[in-house]
């Protein structure tokens, strides 16, 4: 006869099996806790925003041509405004670069110099109007200088270096600047942004690349080739795993969570959910990957950084690495009395790259305390702008 001791375990297992399971088919039964997505992320959307983009991907896959036009899928790139494209803000000349005083000069005039930009919505200006980025006050303020700014939104220093190669090397630079906010570093990462940002505001595929012997990149092209295979991967979960598991840090470490519905055991249990979106939601932190010489993170970043210099120096161009911190990484630099990324700067200015970080200068400013210096979603405004450009000036002073 079993002892009182284990009856009372039995029962208090069952009890605790029935309280899990009502929580499943009630407080979990719609994928979300207080809002927020609970494994399993099938479909991978986590936003309003994002469905209705899934949206937008089904219908152009159906032949919707008015919602293509609008698009800026790029089957190369990922995404990438195209040459003339007009999205309102943001408005791009012959060459794909957002105009700022004007479309960018088909021939170089003689004596001015011509910089291309690239990198992510830093760079490119967002939220603020092409005339108030920080490169167009600094074209503004020196009439011998001409900036291509082709900055996209989003953008890790991969598809930054690869926008070069493919848009900025033919605009014949005599300087090509990568912009880096260092809180974009982990985008290299991931082939879907949403996988590593559940909040991302991109919606699309993109390409990465990996490290073979010797640090050697190995490009890995973006599984959405076309509008088809792109809404494919949105609405097949399998298909979705299987393009991804191998090369999205994010999926292939978080199995579970990825994996289409109810093919896991910890799909089947409220407590097992929530323990794995935790987990999942963990490690994004920028700032232990930047500070791991040998690790994964910091050697690909680092071997992007000097294949984009080797690039540009191969064209005859003047390269440089420009760090534009973000609000949370001035004050992450408060917090911890040093910016997160100086070991990389090091690194990189013993391998021969010219850094040039306008931190000190924005810390010196009231930028971190005053709201006025940022939009909204915590770019530079046009007064943030213009601090940028104040503190990156002197650079060309003595060109």
């Amino acid at each position: 006869m079993p002892s009182k001791r284990l009856v009372r375990a039995l029962v208090v297992g069952a009890l605790l099996l029935l309280a899990d399971q009502v929580a499943q088919y009630t407080v979990l039964a719609d994928g979300r806790l207080f809002g927020r997505r609970v494994i399993p992320y099938d479909p991978p959307l986590f936003t309003d925003w994002q469905w209705e983009s899934a949206r937008e991907v089904a219908a152009i896959a159906a032949g919707d041509e008015a919602t293509r036009a609008r698009s800026i899928f790029d089957p190369e790139l990922g995404w990438c405004p195209r040459p003339g494209q007009d999205l309102g803000l943001y408005q791009h000349d012959w060459a794909g670069c957002r105009i700022q005083l004007g479309p960018l000069a088909r021939e170089k005039a003689s004596g001015v110099r011509r910089v291309v930009t690239v990198g992510c919505s830093f760079t490119q200006g967002a939220e603020v109007a092409g005339s108030e980025t920080w490169s167009a006050w600094l074209d503004q303020r020196r009439p011998e200088l001409e900036v291509a700014n082709l900055g996209v939104a989003g953008y890790g220093v991969d598809q930054a270096l690869l926008r070069f190669r493919r848009d900025g090397a033919k605009l014949a630079p005599d300087e090509v600047w990568l912009g880096f906010m260092p809180g974009s570093t982990l985008r290299i990462t991931s082939q879907f942004p949403p996988a590593f940002a559940h909040w991302a505001s991109v919606l699309t595929f993109k390409p990465l690349f990996t490290l073979g012997p010797g640090d050697e990149l190995c490009l890995v092209p973006s599984p959405a080739r076309d509008f088809a295979a792109y809404d494919r991967l949105l609405s097949d979960q399998r298909a979705f795993v299987e393009a991804l598991s191998a090369t999205d840090r994010w999926v292939r470490r978080a199995p579970a969570a990825f994996a289409p519905r109810g093919s896991s055991w910890t799909h089947w249990f409220a407590l097992t959910r929530l323990c794995v979106t935790w987990s999942e939601m963990r490690g994004r932190e920028p700032a232990p990957y930047l500070r791991d010489s040998e690790g994964e993170v910091y050697r690909l970043l680092r071997a992007l950084v000097l294949e984009l210099a080797r690039g540009a120096r191969a064209g005859g161009a003047r390269f440089r690495l420009v760090v534009l911190p973000s609000r949370a990484d001035l004050c992450a630099t408060i917090d911890a009395g040093d910016p997160y990324w100086t070991p990389l700067l090091g690194d990189l200015a013993r391998r021969g790259i010219e850094c040039v970080d306008v931190t000190p200068a924005l810390l010196g400013s009231p930028m971190v305390v005053e709201d006025r210096f940022w939009m909204p979603n915590e770019h530079y405004s046009s007064a943030g702008n213009r601090v940028v450009a104040d503190a990156l000036e002197p650079l060309l002073a003595g060109d």
